[in-house]
């Protein structure tokens, strides 16, 4: 708990970085507007506050008691605009990181060299002007005007001393006026975009699944997977129907869920054992692997209490071992690993990860039959992709939720540490992982990660 708050201390303090950065920018563009942004930038760092700094104050307590106690509206918006200002950071790096580096490439430019200066003209010589005659005798003697184009010394002082007009080039102003309200807008276009995107009807993911020909009772028979559903967290009675519809409308025959389905409470039970109790796979086969939140709402209660409210709504919980799944001749073997961590006092013994691998798999005949492990954690591939299966089913990563992408097998994503198998498909030596982005969520904002339902489907080889 002790991470979630530092991370919580940091973000607050970069709010008020970002806070007062932004200030000083619309003081700078706006300069006769002062009190009126104050005035903005005060509510601004109101708003942009609760989230991460009750977490600092009161660990992941903190962000639990925003989302349970205030308005849903409130509660999302305040998570849309903390979501806003870190944007608006990581988008303000990226545009002086470019400027940086444009500079540096003209200074490295040759400068441009000077032509040779042209040969001197022969001088010229001036045509002499007479001089002026001599007044007549008797006349009135002139003033000697001073000569064609000399203003005399008076005039010169007089022109020194006008001070130069200041000129204001009104263009750029608005340029940069515009350029200061760009990137604030366009966070707050992404951050509330990502808020309403994860409230969107998952997308499907299709995947294939090749077997062996001669299992043509096998082919064409689709396994729709869902992950990291959270109920409790963002994710009420409303929201879970949509859920269940989206897998439903599948028509997949057999439906597993890769753990997560609980958030964090064992009064989450009685919604997550409805939405269990909804599902309609075709061949009536529902499987469920415990993730860690399984077992953090066994704290409130314990193990055992979990696992039976979750079969008593029809699901086969697999915690180290496997089931054949008859399909007209044919058959598909399906297995569960257990979350991989240490059991807290009072908890059942969990093995580790490589026993329960070998106790599952020693439980699937090897008679070519398609073998599929479910496993919440997407690490345990890591010690699996050695051993003898055709598919891992993961999750628990979420994607990230703000997904940049993904250079091979190495997503980008700033929500969490450099590494692999954070979300999509992976081979390795033929066999194959693939993790799901999730349903639900830590926060409810998602960035070109959208909730999501996997359909594996099995095709001849």
């Amino acid at each position: 708990m002790r991470v979630f708050q530092l991370g919580g201390l940091v973000v607050t303090l970069v709010n008020g970085v970002l806070g007062l950065f932004i200030w000083r920018r619309l003081r700078a563009s706006f300069p006769r507007r002062g009190a009126l942004i104050n005035a903005l930038c005060a509510a601004g760092l109101l708003l942009l506050a609760p989230p991460a700094l009750l977490m600092a104050i009161a660990s992941f307590s903190g962000l639990r008691a925003l989302q349970r106690h205030a308005p849903d509206a409130l509660s999302l918006l305040s998570f849309g605009a903390q979501m806003s200002l870190l944007v608006y950071g990581l988008l303000y790096g990226i545009a002086a990181a470019a400027r940086a580096a444009l500079g540096a490439l003209r200074q490295r430019r040759p400068a441009p060299t000077m032509p040779a200066p042209a040969a001197p003209t022969p001088a010229v010589s001036a045509p002499t002007t007479p001089a002026p005659a001599a007044p007549a005798p008797g006349a009135p003697e002139t003033p000697e005007a001073p000569p064609q184009g000399d203003p005399g010394p008076q005039a010169a002082l007089a022109v020194d001393a006008r001070p130069a007009p200041e000129i204001v080039d009104e263009g750029r102003r608005r340029l940069v006026a515009a350029t200061t309200w760009a990137l604030p807008a366009a966070a707050v276009a992404v951050s509330m975009g990502g808020v309403l995107a994860a409230r969107k009807t998952p997308v499907v993911m299709r995947i294939a699944l090749p077997v062996r020909r001669e299992l043509t009772n096998l082919h064409g028979v689709t396994i729709a997977q869902i992950s990291d559903v959270h109920v409790g967290s963002y994710m009420d009675a409303e929201r879970l129907d949509e859920i269940r519809d989206a897998m439903n409308a599948i028509r997949a025959d057999i439906h597993v869920v890769t753990g997560d389905l609980l958030d964090n409470h064992v009064s989450q039970l009685e919604l997550s054992a409805r939405f269990l109790r909804g599902l309609r796979p075709v061949r009536g086969q529902l499987v469920f692997c415990m993730g860690n939140h399984e077992y953090i709402a066994a704290r409130s209660a314990s193990v055992g209490a979990i696992v039976k409210g979750l079969e008593e709504a029809g699901a086969q919980v697999l915690v180290d071992e496997a089931r054949e799944i008859r399909l007209g001749g044919d058959r598909l073997w399906m297995g569960a690993i257990d979350y991989p961590s240490r059991a807290r006092p009072g908890e059942p013994a969990r093995r580790p990860t490589r026993d329960g691998l070998s106790r599952a798999l020693g439980q699937m005949r090897d008679d070519g039959a398609p073998r599929v492990l479910l496993s919440h954690h997407p690490g345990t591939f890591v010690a699996a992709r050695e051993l003898p299966f055709d598919l891992m089913l993961s999750g628990h990563t979420h994607g990230g939720q703000i997904s940049l992408g993904r250079i091979g097998d190495y997503p980008l994503t700033p929500m969490l540490p450099a590494g692999r198998y954070h979300n999509g498909l992976f081979e390795h030596r033929g066999r194959r992982l693939y993790v799901n982005a999730g349903a639900g969520g830590w926060l409810p904002v998602r960035i070109n990660c959208p909730p999501e339902i996997t359909l594996v489907e099995l095709v001849p080889a």
